[in-house]
């Protein structure tokens, strides 16, 4: 039977080990989710053959055979203040592309960690379409974008991919509500640099890469496991055209210190050291005000 409708939901959950994900524990979401596509890719192979004098097409395929299995993902959502009830905290993949350290239990809403580590945790995926069920495991999140402009809330997309996928009839517990959660709007958010206001900005974005890559065995076409090939922190700050200093500073490989802080029930900070610019463009002949972009990678970051 044909199925009609739109996505009805989008869950996850972390994994005690690579596609195990604990019993009797509630899916959770991380956000207000605004997107969720979600795909299967099973790169099918062309083989041609030398052919008989005979043949009248010497250029047709001979054989097309599944090969690799892909299973990527992409989530864009609006992160919410922390609440107490229902308990919540924002960082649930924010910290989790960082570090390997949130908890399976329902308590872990509120565990994750605040440094880069070199092992991230895994996690299964349900997103269900009108009665279709869907499920992901063995997931790692490859990257991790987190932007906001002016009259704009603060959006978070993770991008990744797992080791299985399935449709099948999941038992799972509904992720708490968040309906009644708050975002972090723009005039919730504020850059520092090297400690002090900067004042005059009007975006953000920051992408932390962890280079993900299928791992591939022989006997088993589903990836092994999912490989992490390094990382790169990235960050972008569009600042009105007011401070040649950076300027001097980019060219002399200053390196600086960047924090964003968010307006949370207590403050987040979100930080990047050691950040040397990669580019720092001169304003155009444009209408308004002038604005640079200063782009920068960071060597480490951490939230508090």
């Amino acid at each position: 039977m044909t199925k009609y409708g739109t996505d009805t939901s989008w869950q996850y959950i972390i994994e005690n080990s690579a596609e195990s994900p604990p019993t009797s524990v509630q899916f959770r979401l991380p956000g207000a989710i605004t997107s969720a596509p979600t795909e299967s890719k099973f790169n099918v192979k062309e083989y041609r053959g030398l052919k008989q004098p005979s043949d009248t097409d010497k250029r047709r395929v001979d054989m097309i055979v599944p090969s690799k299995n892909e299973y990527p993902f992409t989530v864009t959502y609006i992160p919410l203040k922390r609440s107490s009830s229902p308990k919540y905290d924002f960082r649930h993949f924010h910290n989790l592309v960082m570090n390997n350290s949130s908890a399976t239990t329902v308590a872990g809403a509120w565990t994750y960690g605040t440094a880069l580590t070199t092992a991230l945790s895994t996690l299964t995926l349900f997103k269900e379409t009108d009665t279709i069920q869907y499920r992901l495991s063995g997931a790692k999140v490859s990257r991790l974008t987190m932007r906001c402009s002016l009259d704009s809330p603060v959006e978070i997309t993770a991008e990744g991919m797992g080791t299985l996928a399935t449709y099948a009839d999941l038992s799972r517990t509904d992720a708490t509500t968040l309906r009644d959660g708050t975002p972090f709007m723009w005039s919730d958010v504020h850059v520092y640099l090297d400690g002090a206001l900067a004042t005059f900005c009007t975006a953000f974005e920051y992408g932390i890469n962890n280079n993900a890559d299928n791992d591939y065995s022989l006997g088993d076409r589903d990836p092994k496991s999912i490989a992490l090939k390094g990382r790169t922190v990235e960050v972008s700050i569009t600042r009105q055209f007011n401070d040649t200093g950076e300027f001097a500073a980019a060219k002399n490989g200053t390196a600086k210190s960047v924090t964003i802080v968010l307006d949370d029930a207590t403050d987040v900070n979100i930080g990047f050291r050691d950040c040397k610019f990669d580019g720092v463009p001169n304003p155009g002949d444009n209408e308004g005000i002038l604005t640079h972009e200063l782009r920068l990678k960071a060597e480490t970051m951490f939230t508090s």
